[in-house]
């Protein structure tokens, strides 16, 4: 018997970092999958996460074939159709009510799941050709975080230079989890004296191995920024040269009387005024600025701790401003950044089709935003940063009843958006919905009409350049290494979707070399290229280039004060604002829900809601459990392995407890993604961030008793 034993390099796709890895495959079964050892970027290191995809490829639990909802909603029974009957079926709703309502009555709803570069361009394609938008997107994710810097230096520095740091900070930020693949170069950074600092309400493993931890009241790092950037100004600490050179604040005139009491409150932003918000002692917030202020190459690394709040883009806008003017954006040892795609066809997603106005620059990178806000986003800039409507306004749409059906592609909002009950009852509302998830989701059971089976990335053949952590300049092929059955990769069902609908004049072949080539034509780059490479760079790492190009915003210099902002009604220095729920800004509710309750990631092994049905991730983290503080446990009498019951004003969850301190007094962590404790029954869809329409979903204010779980699950 001849051994067909081959091994394929490839880019992982189990979260969003985008990892080489070579996969060992034998008679089209996966074997194993490990690490590349010359990636510049992980060294050879490779995650749990990773290595599961080779139960994900034979998973039982998959959806094989596409199927027709064969009860009513929510009885979880179907039928197996055929695709032509899928496409058929989908496309006669489709156009049914795109004829008698217009296209922006049918929703294109996108998720992260199929990774935000060559899906994603093959999606917007799609919507746009059909004559309407994407919605959804990352209203929820690092959105509010790229509209609060790209306001203020023109982009989002994803890049931190570790190499030549010697100062790191992770705010609101867990390496290990997110990305444990690059957590050597902090490692490495702190073995030769960088200095490592946590700030984050969760003693995370990072923050145990931190020189400083710093432990923060969820929600409240804005008054901690505020309060740095009072002490650097105070103690003459910004640096001179960028910002009287490279700023619109010279002398730092505006930021100095804003937090000075010259803000429409009239709050001096002092480190004893943060302390009774953050929780922080005001000599450690002195010390920190003081240190990160006096330190030569420092980098500032925030994560998604900081949003699902409704202050979260002036969060991003007052940290950014702390790394203008202290010198640490695009400096040396400071965050750098870098060029996040090659150079990109700008009319690949055919934004003309929606805005026949616009006149195609002549290329762009990452994301390629129609030049127009369509009439229902009112949230301009959210729109402006990635082409999606958000989510509060595709909800709305639905609600109002100007959506009539949709299609919900690598997203699970049954369980991930907040209030998720609320949200589906809104979702449920829509005639005809169609899924696209390599699983019967709880998005699908509940609501779906059809779903279609996607592909997973291990089942995949396209380009890719996203990678969350440390964007390097390099782009890569994933290619596939098996099949599972009658599922298609996502982009391929966007080709055959739209030749069903009519629209098969955009989309003239199934061949993935020619889309590769068409998106990447204004950078010389071709299929072949990446192909027959392991990875092609497209640009180089600089350092300062703000001084022969200046910055990305109004004047060509850092925006400390936002002039976009000022001219859109918003403030244009960062005031502090509280978020939605908490014992200071509801104190009434606080009464009968005295404990503040926050998310984030699961753990190092799980992204989102993915990954329960794998055998090897379930022995790691088989169920949720929620920290308790070790005090309040105490009150209760309870002890770890407890059931409890957290309540909100919007519903309530049973999860285990797990009694420990690294979590506060009165704070209780709920790791997110958790179908059967899922934290977003109890999270806040309602209040909004007034620039970037995030809910202040990922902390709000609960009650807790200690259970009989046997009893519960009787009631």
């Amino acid at each position: 018997m001849t051994d067909t034993t081959k091994v394929i390099q490839t880019v992982c796709g189990q979260c969003m970092n985008g990892c080489s890895i070579k996969v060992t495959v034998k008679d089209g079964k996966i074997q194993k999958i490990e690490g590349v050892d010359n990636d510049p970027r992980t060294k050879g290191g490779i995650c749990a996460k990773s290595i599961s995809g080779k139960q994900l490829t034979t998973d039982p639990k998959r959806l094989k074939y596409p199927v027709r909802r064969a009860g009513e909603r929510g009885e979880n029974k179907w039928e197996r159709i055929s695709w032509d009957e899928a496409y058929t079926e989908i496309a006669q709703r489709f156009n049914k009510i795109k004829e008698e309502h217009g296209p922006r009555a049918v929703g294109f709803y996108n998720g992260q799941a199929s990774g935000w570069d060559f899906n994603y361009q093959m999606y917007q394609r799609l919507a746009h050709s059909f004559g309407t938008d994407t919605a959804w997107g990352t209203s929820e994710c690092f959105v509010p975080r790229l509209i609060g810097q790209a306001m203020t230096y023109g982009g989002m520095p994803l890049y931190p230079d570790y190499e030549n740091a010697n100062m790191i900070v992770l705010w609101g930020r867990q390496p290990t989890n997110s990305s444990p693949t690059c957590t050597h170069f902090i490692f490495d950074a702190q073995e030769r004296g960088a200095k490592l600092v946590s700030i984050d309400p969760l003693r995370n493993f990072m923050s145990a191995k931190a020189d400083e931890y710093i432990r923060i009241e969820p929600g409240t790092d804005l008054a901690l920024a505020l309060a740095m950037i009072y002490v650097i100004i105070e103690d003459d600490l910004w640096d001179k040269e960028i910002v009287n050179k490279y700023s619109n604040d010279p002398g730092l005139e505006k930021l100095r009387e804003h937090v000075n009491g010259g803000n429409s409150d009239g709050i001096t932003y002092t480190p004893e005024w943060a302390s009774g918000i953050t929780g922080i002692p005001a000599k450690t917030i002195r010390d920190l600025a003081r240190d990160l202020a006096k330190t030569r190459g420092v980098c500032i690394v925030t994560g998604h701790g900081l949003e699902g709040r409704i202050n979260v883009t002036q969060t991003a806008r007052a940290i950014a401003i702390l790394r203008v003017i202290t010198a640490n954006i695009d400096a040396p040892g400071g965050d750098v950044m870098t060029d996040m795609s090659p150079k990109l066809n700008a009319k690949f997603t055919l934004n003309n089709l929606v805005n026949p106005e616009e006149k195609s620059p002549e290329f762009i990178r990452l994301m390629n935003v129609p030049a127009y806000n369509p009439p229902e986003s009112t949230w301009p800039l959210n729109f402006a940063m990635q082409g999606c409507i958000p989510t509060p306004d595709a909800m709305r749409m639905i609600d109002e009843g100007k959506t009539k059906a949709g299609i919900i592609q690598s997203s699970n909002p049954a369980v991930m958006l907040g209030n998720a009950p609320a949200a589906m009852e809104t979702i449920n509302k829509l005639e005809f919905i169609v899924v696209v998830d390599p699983y019967i989701s709880k998005t699908a059971r509940d609501v779906a009409d059809i779903v279609l089976p996607a592909a997973i990335y291990l089942e995949r053949t396209e380009p890719t350049f996203f990678q969350y952590e440390r964007w390097m300049p390099y782009m890569r092929l994933r290619r596939q290494c098996t099949s599972y059955y009658e599922a298609l990769p996502d982009w391929l069902i966007c080709i055959r979707l739209a030749h069903a609908l009519g629209l098969g004049e955009y989309f003239p072949t199934e061949d993935v070399e020619y889309w590769t080539n068409l998106l990447l034509e204004p950078s010389g780059i071709t299929y072949e290229d990446i192909a027959s490479n392991q990875w092609v760079f497209h640009s180089d790492i600089e350092y300062q280039k703000y001084k022969k190009e200046g910055f990305g915003c109004p004047g060509g210099v850092a925006n400390i004060y936002s002039v976009v902002f000022e001219q859109m009604g918003y403030e244009p220095l960062p005031r502090y604002y509280e978020g939605s729920e908490n014992t200071r800004s509801t104190p009434e509710i606080a009464k009968e829900y005295p404990y503040t309750a926050f998310t984030g990631r699961p753990n190092a092994i799980y992204v989102q809601d993915q990954g329960r049905t794998l055998p090897w991730l379930r022995e790691i983290a088989s169920e949720p459990y929620a920290m308790v503080n070790t005090l309040d446990a105490r009150e209760q009498d309870i002890k770890s392995g407890d059931w409890l019951q957290l309540e909100s004003l919007r519903g309530k969850i049973t999860i285990k407890a797990e009694v420990t301190n690294k979590v506060g007094k009165g704070m209780i962590y709920c790791p997110g993604g958790w179908e059967n404790a899922n934290f977003n029954v109890l999270g806040i869809d309602e209040d909004t961030c007034p620039i970037s329409s995030q809910a202040n979903y990922m902390t709000c204010l609960v009650s807790m008793k200690k259970i009989d779980k046997v009893l519960e699950e009787a009631n």
